[in-house]
């Protein structure tokens, strides 16, 4: 994935980690809020930090979802990035099993979000 812009991510917590997994798109994505531009169906390549110091580097992507700056009810910008490549159904079953199943929130991609995000 040559010329892919790189996009890193620390998740502090669990909140935010239930937030951001976009459970919807096919073999997982996440959603990063970022101020940077994408254009949908760009590549990117993700260096991911999970709560907890588990580190998941040169994830490779696809930009699915674009969230701009000043949309409508305060929703973060951002992008959804599904998984591709060959390790994207195991990276997305690792992020799965992660999840807290337990807090029920709705994600960044639908608007609900944690007050204390760092955009």
């Amino acid at each position: 994935m040559r010329n892919a812009k790189t996009l890193s991510y620390v998740i502090p917590s669990q909140l935010e980690l239930n937030l951001s997994f976009m459970p919807f798109i096919k073999n997982g994505g996440l959603f990063i809020p970022t101020n940077e531009s994408f254009a949908l169906g760009e590549a990117v390549i993700v260096d991911l930090q999970l709560h907890g110091n588990i580190r998941i580097k040169d994830i490779e992507g696809r930009v699915v979802w674009i969230t701009p700056k000043n949309a409508l009810y305060q929703i973060y910008p951002g992008v959804g990035v599904q998984f591709i490549g060959d390790h994207a159904k195991a990276l997305s079953d690792q992020i799965k099993a992660n999840l807290d199943n337990s807090m029920d929130v709705g994600g960044y991609a639908y608007g609900f979000g944690s007050e204390s995000s760092r955009l």
